[in-house]
């Protein structure tokens, strides 16, 4: 049961995501191909032989770049927001509105439910993540790598190298755990949020927001304190002398698995002891 819960979770918004990936991709592809284009006749014409009718043509020419590359801000922007509004909702309306009298009869448990969610906005926002980099990766492809002797392998290596030297941490293992972390605890703390603004009565999503971001701030009053009293900062500002990143990483690491752990069963008991659908 489980599984038919997270196909039909993939399902309700697949084909929605998958368009504004073709979009970002070939956008994406287009403006590679684009500046490959500007970087090869700027080489080979110079720059100094414009004429007026030329200038006129770049001009107009710079426009429509611009409107491309606003076009793929605004759909890597869209799917970060619409991540978040397909979590908020899924979430909201799946279990405490009324859809939540179908769900609750479901022969599954609660722990199932909530898991088949976080496991759904968890690969969508991974996705989205991922097809931001990608992106960027292939604009970089296209459009820088022919015109130089480096090969992409060579800059993902230097750029590996480099955080290694500073932090002491490999650059890929660091921000693949920090995204996989940050995104379970951020979704779970949105879950945790919609919870503790249906155990009342009225204005339930405002209350919501207000406890999202009241609790954001306790959890950063929080962390610096814990932070500042296990002598972190002093490891962190230490960084930049060739000093260790270790510790730094793996008590984020702790504190964020502790903090999605207390929302994650904060979710489970209130909806298993304080369920107060509309």
């Amino acid at each position: 049961m489980f599984g038919k819960l997270l196909k039909y979770e993939f399902k309700a918004v697949g084909k929605w995501y998958l368009g504004l990936y073709a979009a970002a991709g070939l956008l994406s592809v287009i403006i590679g191909l684009w500046i490959q284009n500007i970087m090869s006749r700027a080489s080979i014409e110079g720059i100094s032989n414009y004429s007026n009718g030329y200038q006129f043509a770049q001009s107009v020419e710079a426009i429509f770049f611009v409107a491309i590359m606003v076009g793929l801000a605004l759909i890597i922007a869209g799917l970060f927001l619409s991540t978040f509004f397909l979590i908020v909702n899924r979430f909201r309306k799946n279990v405490y509105g009324r859809q939540g009298y179908l769900t609750m009869t479901l022969p599954v448990t609660n722990h199932q439910i909530i898991l088949s969610k976080l496991t759904a906005g968890f690969v969508w926002s991974c996705l989205s993540s991922i097809a931001t980099v990608l992106c960027l990766f292939i604009i970089t492809f296209i459009a820088v790598v022919p015109n130089t002797e480096l090969s992409m392998g060579e800059v993902f290596l230097a750029i590996n190298e480099a955080f290694k030297e500073l932090t002491g941490l490999n650059f890929f293992i660091y921000y693949g755990f920090l995204l996989m972390i940050s995104t379970v605890h951020s979704i779970l703390l949105i879950y945790f949020a919609i919870s503790l603004g249906q155990l009342f009565k009225d204005h339930r999503t405002l209350l919501a927001v207000v406890f999202y971001f009241g609790i954001n701030f306790v959890e950063g009053i929080l962390t610096s304190i814990l932070l500042a009293t296990s002598g972190t900062f002093s490891t962190l500002g230490n960084i930049y002398n060739g000093g260790t990143f270790d510790a730094y990483y793996i008590y984020s690491l702790i504190l964020s698995i502790l903090l999605a752990s207390g929302y994650y069963f904060g979710t489970h008991y209130i909806m298993t002891k304080k369920l107060n659908l509309q």
